[in-house]
């Protein structure tokens, strides 16, 4: 039998031992040095002149004093009943170090930190790095940086890096949130779908999409551009393509003079509107050109003020059709209605709207921010012109076709919104000395 414990190296007591006391004494000096194990730090390489009863220290490398010279690197030295003692620690010992608010465990060759020691964590419900996780975030880290790199070849791993994230399902959300002050500025991931999106907001609450990305087809929706040198917004082309009844947002085939054109009303029934007589021609050619590509606005100018409504077809020689019912729910017989927005000089215009064009083109209506056309006028006098412009002011106009030459291509903004759609209006103006033939506006592109 030995006389020592094989682990803390406590004196046993033997047989018929004398001074039974004396061996009880020193095994439990040794298990107050050594239970719960505190040292005051292991950096101190002098030793103290007055320790307290109970005090203990981990020496470092050549250790100084009439006592420390004489013990080992790592060694702990305790100060116990007025003397030094100086044990030698084993694997699997720990000590709190007290200087330094660390953990310390011996691995056989020295004292080293803890967590050092920690090869892998399982599990875990909650983990929090420079601050507390709670329910809500169950892992959570305060700090001013960050690191993840690859684990090269020659370390076992591959030199690859990729951080993987999943989400249960496509309607659910995996995303990366960007707070400034605790509000949402910005965020980038699958959010409600499994198309990459990238949203931002001014306070947090509301947000735009601003960037997505199909995951099918790839292809990357904007919410708009910038000029970076000046901040005004830019523009992006899209083309129109198609012919009659799919561009043509604007065709006049009846001869007949300049705009504004009027007819008498002899019934109105829903969204009807009976003629006197077969002039339905005056207000555009719907049938096969106009009807599904634009609406054009009518007026009832014997109301006062004057009542608009959009018109959307041609039923019939002496019919027209508008978009809602309700807005010439109180025009009647005997009243005329007037192609062209009431007024004088510049406020002779035809506003289009141009959102069934869209609509067909690109599945929804847009704020189109302008559009190029091709115009073209028949059978009209020298200097005849067809005119087309952003808004109805003064100077606003330009030529887009004049006889005799009669075609062309011209560009405009578009910044007038229109009152029934989420689309701007396109204004049209017809300036002729008698009669014209055939006027035509189809849209080549636009810009959005």
């Amino acid at each position: 039998m030995t006389e020592i414990s094989p682990r803390l190296g406590l004196g046993y007591l033997m047989p018929a031992q004398a001074q039974k006391h004396v061996t009880v004494n020193e095994t439990l000096r040794r298990l107050d040095a050594l239970v719960m194990l505190t040292v005051e730090s292991r950096g101190e390489s002098a030793q103290p002149a007055e320790p307290e009863q109970g005090q203990a220290w981990i020496l470092p490398e050549s250790p100084s004093g009439a006592d420390w010279e004489t013990m080992a690197e790592g060694d702990i030295a305790a100060f116990q009943d007025g003397a030094w003692a100086a044990i030698a620690p084993r694997p699997g010992w720990r000590a709190w170090v007290r200087d330094e608010g660390l953990m310390l465990v011996h691995d056989g060759e020295g004292w080293a930190p803890l967590a050092d020691s920690i090869a892998g964590l399982q599990n875990l419900t909650r983990l929090g790095v420079g601050t507390e996780a709670d329910a809500g975030n169950p892992f959570a880290a305060k700090l001013n940086k960050a690191l993840w790199t690859a684990r090269y070849e020659g370390e076992g791993g591959d030199g690859d890096l990729r951080y993987t994230l999943n989400k249960q399902g496509e309607s659910h959300v995996l995303s990366l949130l960007l707070q400034s002050g605790w509000e949402g500025r910005a965020e980038i991931g699958l959010t409600g779908d499994d198309d990459l999106s990238v949203k931002v907001s001014a306070d947090g609450a509301a947000w735009l999409e601003a960037l997505k990305i199909g995951r099918a087809d790839g292809m990357l929706s904007a919410r708009g551009w910038r000029h970076a040198p000046t901040g005004a917004e830019a523009a992006m082309l899209l083309f129109t393509p198609g012919g009659d009844g799919q561009v043509s947002i604007y065709r006049q085939q009846t001869t007949a003079g300049q705009n504004p054109r009027t007819a008498a009303i002899d019934a109105v029934s829903d969204n009807v509107i009976t003629l006197t007589a077969a002039d339905a021609g005056l207000f555009g050619e719907w049938s096969g050109f106009m009807a599904g590509v634009a609406m054009a606005r009518i007026w009832n100018i014997d109301k006062d003020p004057a009542q608009s409504a959009w018109l959307t077809g041609s039923p019939s020689s002496s019919q027209l059709q508008v978009l809602d019912a309700g807005a010439i729910a109180g025009w009647a017989n005997g009243e005329t209605v007037q192609f062209g927005d009431p007024g004088s000089g510049v406020g002779r215009v035809i506003a289009l709207d141009i959102s069934p064009m869209l609509t067909a083109m690109f599945g929804a209506p847009f704020r189109q921010k302008g559009i190029m056309v091709r115009a073209n006028l028949h059978d009209a006098t020298d200097n005849d012109g067809l005119q087309i412009a952003m808004s109805p002011a003064a100077g606003a106009f330009i030529t887009a076709a004049r006889a005799p030459s009669s075609a062309g291509v011209t560009i405009i903004s578009c910044v007038e919104s229109s009152p029934v759609s989420d689309s701007n209006l396109v204004f049209v103006r017809e300036v002729f000395y008698s009669t014209a033939g055939v006027r035509l506006l189809s849209s080549i592109a636009v810009f959005a």
